[in-house]
């Protein structure tokens, strides 16, 4: 696409040699080390579609990112643009609407201070320093899953800037094929997303426990556990669970629940009492507290500090038997690095009453995610790590489907449907349709279907 003048490069430009780079070119996960030939920093849409433009007269490789959490460190690439919109974080709530237009660089911590002061909210998973963008886009799961669905079944219309450096609007009546995809299609395979716009819940003041366990517990509360997830189980209540085992552990306790219930401390205790009587609860926290204060809580179970790791989240539709439960503890109880956790986290509820082919999200009948996270603080434990990884998720393919490609993992082979189901080649009909020379690839990024 080189033809007429030079497009112009325009926002916070960072190149090679300027003292803010290396800060510039880094992941949240620290085991990549990559070297892009410009990093813009988009202040306005238009920004953008000049990168867009720029990128394709030069034909370099373009990224997209918002808060550089790629697991496989997707948003950043060596001799190609990196088109970075965490400038662009503004929140503008429509108060008779109740519909927030969110620019898509803000971190969901930020997200949920900003709606707070209109007590309203927007479910946008758990970690307060991941970009907006890349959540909504792969889906979205978050502590109030079960009551209010996913993070993309709030989407009410996205600007998206387009191969070709246009913008379009996608919602139900415009590029309705466009909005489809978008929807769990995953970032980065469409164009570079600049706003949201999301309908929003009131919120005030929720149930909120974390209840803490010994490694030993481990079965018994995990059998207990899941009960939180199936169908019938109250929907006011999403639940995760924690394990940990090793020196880097995020919380003090190596087994660890926390849930948010939309109703009283008193009616939440009533139903944790399975989960009370299983082992020997070290913690138990149950409180009503304002919606804002839970964010808090939850935050200081995830790393807020990027570091090196690896993590694959698959999806667990029937309540785990012995076996799997085994599976399990072998590997909690045997960490190569210097830590390592699984962690799950309750789905259904909301989330199961769309249809698979409604959106690009495909697992929705998943009673829960369950996402195996190695780190380690020597070069040489960062491949024991990712094995430690890589044969967990195999050794736990007979009891789980699919995964969430917002842990994407480049060492599964049949990606496609692992992220995409039964939606992949609508998928690709859409990429042939809104970029048909796939400009926007990357290792397991959706090809163009073949006309």
């Amino acid at each position: 696409m080189r033809h007429g003048r030079e497009p112009e490069l325009t926002g916070r430009i960072v190149v090679p040699g300027n003292p803010q780079y290396n800060e510039a070119r880094q992941e949240f996960n620290t085991f990549f080390n990559k070297f892009p030939r410009v990093i813009v920093f988009a202040k306005q849409t238009r920004d953008v579609v000049n990168a867009i433009r720029w990128a394709r007269h030069h034909h370099v490789p373009i990224r997209m990112r918002s808060g550089r959490h790629s697991y496989e460190g997707l948003s950043v690439v060596n001799g190609g643009i990196v088109i970075d919109v965490s400038d662009m974080n503004q929140v503008d709530v429509n108060r008779r609407s109740g519909i927030a237009t969110v620019q898509t660089g803000i971190r969901g911590g930020a997200l949920n201070t900003a709606l707070w002061k209109e007590r309203l909210v927007v479910p946008v998973g758990l970690c307060p320093t991941t970009g907006i963008a890349g959540v909504t886009l792969g889906g979205g799961h978050s502590i109030l899953s079960r009551p209010y669905g996913l993070t993309l079944d709030h989407l009410v219309d996205i600007e998206i800037v387009n191969a070709d450096g246009r913008v379009l609007h996608a919602n139900s009546k415009q590029h309705s094929d466009l909005f489809w995809a978008l929807r769990g299609g995953g970032g980065g395979n469409f164009g570079v997303c600049t706003t949201f716009r999301f309908r929003t819940h009131p919120i005030e003041t929720v149930g909120f426990a974390e209840i803490g366990w010994e490694l030993r517990d481990l079965e018994r509360v995990l059998r207990v556990w899941q009960d939180y997830t199936v169908p019938g189980a109250n929907e006011r209540l999403t639940v995760t669970l924690g394990i940990a085992n090793g020196r880097q552990a995020s919380s003090s306790f190596p087994v660890l629940m926390q849930g948010v219930f939309l109703g009283s401390a008193e009616k939440l205790r009533q139903l944790l009492q399975p989960l009370l009587r299983a082992g020997s609860p070290q913690k138990v926290v149950i409180k009503e507290v304002p919606w804002i204060e839970t964010v808090r809580l939850v935050a200081k179970t995830t790393p807020t500090a990027p570091y090196p790791f690896k993590s694959v989240g698959p999806y667990v539709y029937r309540p785990l038997p012995e076996s799997a439960i085994a599976t399990i503890r072998r590997f909690i109880d045997s960490p190569p690095t210097s830590a390592v956790s699984i962690f799950l986290h309750g789905l259904a509820g909301a989330v199961a009453k769309v249809p698979n082919r409604a959106t690009a999200y495909f697992y929705r009948r998943a009673l829960y995610n369950m996402t195996s996270t190695a780190t380690w603080s020597t070069q040489a434990g960062s491949k024991r790590g990712i094995h430690w990884v890589e044969n967990w998720r195999r050794a736990m393919l007979p009891f789980t489907r699919g995964v969430y490609v917002n842990t994407p993992d480049l060492f599964i082979k049949n990606w496609q449907k692992a992220y995409f189901g039964e939606n992949f080649d609508r998928l690709t009909r859409v990429k042939a349709r809104y970029d048909p020379k796939n400009v926007f690839h990357f290792p397991q990024s959706i090809p163009p279907a073949k006309r």
